[in-house]
């Protein structure tokens, strides 16, 4: 499995957003590192925007998720 590194941002928004016990390390720099799968890292990599860091794309892939989530739960209360 890949290990990426990720800040602190990132690590409280996976942790507060998906309910799983992974394995952090906390590293020198403040930085987190963590394991993930293969697949996961290779989509990352396909929706990564030039110049965006691997945090900042989990950071925005997570956000929209939760975005197009809340537009789909209005949805069905005004069904």
């Amino acid at each position: 499995m890949p290990d990426i590194e990720i800040t602190e941002e990132c690590r409280a928004l996976i942790a507060a957003e998906f309910p799983f016990n992974e394995t952090w390390w906390r590293l020198p720099d403040g930085k987190w590192q963590m394991e993930i799968d293969a697949e996961t890292l290779q989509r990352l990599q396909k929706v990564r925007r030039h110049g965006e860091t691997i945090s900042d794309c989990i950071i925005r892939v997570i956000i929209v998720t939760q975005h197009r989530r809340s537009l789909v739960d209005r949805r069905q209360m005004l069904g």
